[in-house]
């Protein structure tokens, strides 16, 4: 009798725990939709703003109600330019979260390998971080020549973006994991396998989504930057690179491609917030339990 209560105890107790997590997670979470809509009620305002301060003229800076209208115009492909946009923003996101998940592959792997070897290390991260010192502009069309203008190029230059913050956010989360949880492990005689996997993985994941999120937006951006030279048929690249060729007589059209891109990349790092909520819960940078 007394093991079942302690056992209805426990229980009891677990379901609490879980509930106040819900409930924190629901209250925090709301806080950050106020928080996002007041953003965006406060970012047109500011435009319209910084419109009547300076002068612009309708080229330079349209009227945000002005851009928001030829949302709903007509394209030449018979949908709304808010469905044209939509349509592009989603060959867009396929290239991004395909280069994304490479870059996050690769990155995790050269990010351990640099811990565990101090060899691979010392020999590893200084090419890491020179090649990040070329402009993206520079090495995308050299892309083209060595690749063709394929799906594949762009693929590679999101996943070439998304692999620098993988790498440096994985090397340094296994770093912060405290000398008492390594001692613990050497004294039940674990194996670097099971240190990797138990305790040094488990500790950087926080470190490690917050570089998966940087990586989410960079992804974007490669690949955007990808469409631009390779001539593919879609892509929110693209859309940039031909309104931009008629700014002059529709500047609304850039700046709702513009505004595309940036809810993309919002979404994206969005979700990759989520996921890190839903898998962490309340753990902190070198947090394994």
């Amino acid at each position: 009798m007394a093991r079942l209560r302690v056992a209805l105890s426990r229980d009891s107790s677990s379901v609490d725990h879980r509930n106040r997590w819900i409930l924190r997670a629901i209250g925090a979470g709301a806080r950050r939709v106020v928080t996002v809509i007041g953003l965006l009620l406060l970012i047109p305002a500011g435009w319209e703003l910084i419109k009547f301060a300076t002068g612009a003229s309708n080229t330079t800076m349209p009227h945000v109600s002005d851009i928001v209208a030829h949302l709903r115009t007509t394209t030449s492909h018979g949908n709304t330019f808010a469905g044209f946009l939509f349509e592009n923003a989603y060959v867009t996101f396929k290239a991004s979260a395909v280069g994304l998940a490479i870059g996050a592959v690769t990155g995790l792997t050269t990010g351990v390998l640099i811990v565990r070897s101090r060899l691979v290390g010392k020999g590893l991260l200084p090419l890491v971080v020179a090649s990040q010192t070329v402009p993206i502009v520079a090495i995308a069309p050299a892309l083209v020549l060595w690749l063709g203008t394929s799906w594949t190029t762009k693929v590679v230059i999101a996943g070439y973006l998304t692999y620098f913050p993988l790498t440096i956010a994985t090397a340094r989360g296994i770093q912060a994991v405290s000398n008492d949880s390594l001692a613990l492990m050497r004294t039940y005689s674990a194996t670097r396998r099971e240190v990797l996997l138990k305790i040094q993985l488990p500790a950087a994941m926080p470190m490690i989504f917050v570089g998966l999120e940087t990586a989410a937006a960079f992804s974007v951006i490669g690949t955007i930057v990808g469409e631009m030279p390779v001539g593919s048929p879609k892509g929110l690249g693209l859309v940039i690179l031909t309104t931009w060729q008629y700014y002059n007589f529709q500047p609304e059209a850039l700046y709702g491609a513009a505004l595309a891109a940036c809810a993309l990349g919002g979404l994206m790092v969005g979700f990759v917030r989520v996921l890190g909520r839903v898998t962490l819960k309340d753990r902190r940078m070198g947090a394994v339990l």
